[in-house]
């Protein structure tokens, strides 16, 4: 039983240490930024889905032949009878390369393929 007496005796003590400590140690957060009313104007939070794809103006078309995504201006256009079309994603060129005349009136049409 004397075993047992210690080790809770000790156990408190160590306790009611690291709780001092801790205590003498806390630093409490900083106090918010009281809410002021800005007259900041409001934001459209859908205004990303719905505003229009940039697409580089030497491009004939705005939405890709192939897969009917909006055409990415980071990809290279290809060549098409003299003018730039092009592409919604990175499997595209390699499609159209392989048969332009499928797919090149339609993006000249500035729409999809049906298939």
């Amino acid at each position: 039983m004397k075993p047992v007496i210690l080790f809770l005796a000790t156990f408190l003590v160590g306790a009611v240490i690291a709780f001092a400590t801790r205590t003498a140690l806390h630093e409490p957060y900083a106090e918010p930024a009281p809410l002021v009313a800005t007259a900041a104007p409001a934001v459209d939070p859908h205004a990303v889905h719905t505003a229009p794809a940039a697409v580089p103006a030497a491009t004939v078309n705005t939405v890709c032949p192939i897969c009917g995504m909006d055409v990415d201006p980071d990809l290279k256009p290809a060549t098409y009878q003299g003018k730039l079309v092009g592409f919604g994603c990175a499997a595209c060129p390699p499609r159209f390369a392989k048969d332009p005349d499928r797919y090149g009136p339609s993006a000249l049409r500035n729409e999809v393929v049906k298939k």
